[in-house]
């Protein structure tokens, strides 16, 4: 598994003018609107996307078919690109809250209490992982292509879902549920386990389904 992380370093390594570049997009974004998670979104999908994007690499010209006659397991290689979307996700976050921190120097109308931002940037860890979640075993199973259209396809289909709900007033009966008020009631360090836990399961159901994914690849 060593090499993978070697060969995905290298392939990130490229990509550094176009990580220094969009954090200044994101700050940017961030100090005309005034928003704090504004600079969530932008980095976490942008270092997920990127992350993931390793994978069609992989895939060009016949790669899988080179690859997988080395000394890599098809579940090695699954675990690792895994642990790639966990880390670029959590380095999202801490970039993230470094680019806050120094706009905050000279701009008061960013400032967040310590509480804010500790659920901000959980939420943002949780949303790039869930969406690379989602996006990885598309790209192993279909290829880059084919994986972007069902992924706009799917984000068509939960915008109309809540679209829908918020219309027909489920939102509101979820919201005054007993179960959202005893999550309201949790402490931060409740909240950071609960968040790290469906996390983890986010990660694991996505990694079985990659294993699966992968055997059926269009790579092949």
């Amino acid at each position: 598994m060593k090499g993978l992380w070697v060969k995905d370093l290298l392939l990130l390594q490229k990509q550094l003018k176009t990580f220094l570049m969009f954090m200044v997009i994101a700050a940017f974004n961030a100090y005309t609107i005034k928003s704090v998670p504004v600079i969530f979104i932008f980095m976490t999908f942008f270092f997920v996307t990127t992350a993931a994007s390793t994978i069609f690499y992989d895939q060009e010209n016949h790669g899988f078919l080179y690859l997988f006659t080395l000394p890599t397991r098809k579940k090695d290689y699954v675990i690792q690109k895994q642990l790639l979307i966990l880390a670029s996700s959590l380095v999202a976050v801490v970039l993230s809250l470094v680019l806050i921190f120094l706009m905050m120097q000279f701009d008061p109308e960013l400032q967040a209490s310590a509480q804010s931002l500790l659920y901000t940037a959980l939420s943002g860890f949780f949303f790039g992982c869930l969406y690379g979640a989602i996006i990885t075993p598309l790209y192993l199973r279909y290829g880059t292509e084919k994986a972007r259209m069902l992924l706009f396809a799917i984000m068509g289909i939960f915008a109309l879902a809540g679209i829908m709900i918020q219309k027909t007033g489920v939102l509101e009966g979820i919201m005054d549920s007993s179960f959202i008020a005893s999550v309201e009631a949790f402490n931060s360090l409740q909240i950071t386990g609960l968040t790290l836990a469906l996390t983890g399961a986010v990660m694991v159901l996505s990694t079985v389904v990659s294993r699966r994914f992968i055997e059926k690849s269009v790579a092949f």
